[in-house]
């Protein structure tokens, strides 16, 4: 009989190949040694082999092993022998809050759970409300200013105009905590009643919605167009474009461009507004922590063709140095103030949509046409005046007239 050939009680013989035979010892090995590897686990390390790594990696030319060490013995300690009640995830924000901070960079910064939107909101200059500011008077609330496009526009109430109920109540029945809760909530539809400076009176709806700032203002001055610029938000190249485009079509004989108390924002803003000024050319460019050249920002043809003042102070700063360096390294205009505050730093930020955090980091490094970086030095003007403290005379602004007006 054929070796590979055997006898079953009943009579009848059936082969076995040998490559099955050798196919079968090898899977029941494998799983021998699975079973085995879980039980080890699970007796000696508590599962934790098969669980999502815990520990934390660092690098760095310079990196201590032994503070790796340390900080994962240190949580570990923490772990086994901390007697009191605390939850381990505020350890975990702590470090990482901590890891920031100790960069030693003001201008990286971890935006902790929650509060992201909240940033957003005073980064690009928007915010969920009615769109106007005010003031409490005996009357009710005096309206100071309304934002361009805003619900409270919309709705035709104007500056000067004081709200005298709010939902058919009068304001001064209400709580002020439970009266600004009224402006705030997205969606909600307010029906109010204003006393106009002439004594008639206005009723209006206003539905709470989001807001965007405005952050371009324009005034003509017998032919010289004063331009302020508070901060460079999501929408300020398209106001500037738009103020533009009505200055064209005046007998401009001269532009002021105000960028004193501009502590930046969006690059990509001021590119805009740098671009239109500008003729061709480089408006700046970006090197990263190698050295390298990651981005250039460059300007059409179209620019300006009208003599040009900028005002600047100790703090104009980031994205508003950045437009008054290339207008500087372009000769495109005459600076006027104090020197500026000195960041040519970038940051881009990364959000953590699960708990609402984020953080803001340091990335690159700016320099101007000409190849200089200005963080940390400023851009000094051509021309420097100092404000009067405690007067109300603005030097500066009338040095920029004197300028254009000859």
């Amino acid at each position: 009989m054929n070796e590979d050939t055997n006898q079953c009680d009943n009579g009848k013989s059936f082969r076995i190949n040998g490559n099955v035979l050798f196919a079968g010892a090898i899977i029941l090995i494998i799983v021998t040694v699975f079973v085995t590897f879980l039980v080890a686990d699970r007796i000696y390390y508590n599962g934790a082999l098969f669980r999502k790594s815990e520990s934390v990696t660092f690098s760095g030319d310079n990196l201590e092993e032994y503070k790796v060490d340390k900080f994962q013995d240190l949580l570990r300690f923490i772990d086994e022998y901390y007697c009191l009640d605390y939850d381990v995830n505020d350890v975990i924000e702590g470090a990482i809050s901590g890891a920031v901070e100790a960069l030693g960079d003001p201008y990286s910064s971890y935006i902790e759970p929650g509060l992201l939107d909240e940033y957003v909101d005073l980064i690009t200059g928007t915010y969920i409300g009615a769109g106007f500011v005010y003031k409490n008077t005996d009357k009710g609330l005096e309206v100071l200013s309304v934002e361009s496009g805003s619900p409270t526009e919309k709705a035709g109430i104007l500056a000067g105009d004081v709200i005298t109920f709010v939902n058919g109540k009068a304001v001064s029945d209400y709580a002020e905590a439970d009266l600004d809760s009224l402006f705030v909530k997205e969606g909600n539809l307010i029906k109010i009643k204003a006393e106009r400076a002439d004594g008639t009176s206005i009723e209006a709806e206003v539905t709470i919605s989001r807001v965007s700032k405005q952050s371009v203002f324009v005034n003509d001055y017998e032919g010289v167009m004063y331009i302020k610029i508070t901060q460079f938000d999501e929408d300020t190249g398209e106001e500037f474009l738009a103020a533009m485009k009505k200055i064209d079509t005046l007998d401009c004989t001269g532009i002021i461009l105000d960028l004193r108390n501009n502590g930046g924002g969006y690059e990509v803003q001021a590119d805009i507004v740098a671009d239109r000024i500008l003729p061709e050319g480089l408006i700046a460019y970006s090197e990263n922590k190698k050295g390298e050249r990651i981005s250039e920002i460059k300007s059409d043809a179209e620019c300006i063709d009208v003599p040009l003042v900028v005002l600047i102070n100790e703090n104009t700063a980031s994205a508003s140095e950045l437009v008054v360096g290339a207008i500087r390294d372009h000769k495109k205009g005459t600076l006027v103030g104090q020197k500026t505050y000195g960041k040519a730093l970038g940051q881009t930020r990364r959000d953590y949509s699960e708990d609402g955090s984020g953080i803001i980091l340091t990335i690159a490094r700016y320099f101007t046409p000409s190849g200089e970086c200005i963080h940390g030095v400023g851009i000094s003007p051509d021309i420097e005046i100092a404000l009067t403290e405690g007067s109300e005379e603005d030097t500066q602004l009338q040095k920029a007239f004197e300028i254009l007006k000859g």
